[in-house]
């Protein structure tokens, strides 16, 4: 079970970089959630792991990725993304902070990885309270990486209050 977690920290971030585009591209708008409701953020992944990677991780700001017992990102953990944002590309994750919320310290994410538990049907999980809550009933387990993960939010004018 160990190997089959460490196996996905690789594709993970494989999947995040494939996001990113090279600095004379366009940038590309990826969709996640936060606090359920749909946000974009620029597929520009920066991913690292240094002692100034661990500074930031520190701060408290994660992007959860939701996988199922076999490593995948689930289709329902998609499904209302990719339903309202067809042309955004989505890793469906979910973000615990966003810019100008009390909390936020700054546009660096650390990465951790959602496993489904073998026989639980995954549901959408689009907010940190529904991960940790599904932690906390044992229906999956939360693998907390070293990764840290840039990807500037760029609409989210709907959650500001």
């Amino acid at each position: 079970m160990k190997l089959v977690r460490l196996a996905t920290i690789p594709a993970t971030i494989v999947s995040l970089l494939a996001l990113a585009q090279p600095a004379s591209a366009t940038v590309a708008a990826n969709s996640g959630f936060y606090d359920h409701q749909i946000i974009e953020y620029q597929a520009t992944a920066e991913v690292t792991s240094s002692p100034q990677a661990a500074q930031l991780i520190s701060q408290g700001n994660i992007v959860f990725h939701i996988v199922d017992a076999n490593g995948n990102v689930p289709a329902v953990q998609c499904a209302r993304l990719l339903a309202a944002l067809p042309k955004d590309a989505s890793g469906c994750n979910v973000l615990n902070f966003f810019p100008t919320e009390v909390g936020y310290s700054g546009g660096a994410w650390n990465l951790q990885v959602f496993h489904w538990n073998p026989g639980v049907t995954p549901r959408e999980l689009s907010k940190d309270d529904d991960i940790l809550a599904a932690v906390a009933a044992r229906e999956g387990s939360l693998e907390i990486t070293s990764t840290l993960v840039r990807c500037p939010v760029i609409d989210f004018a709907a959650l500001r209050k």
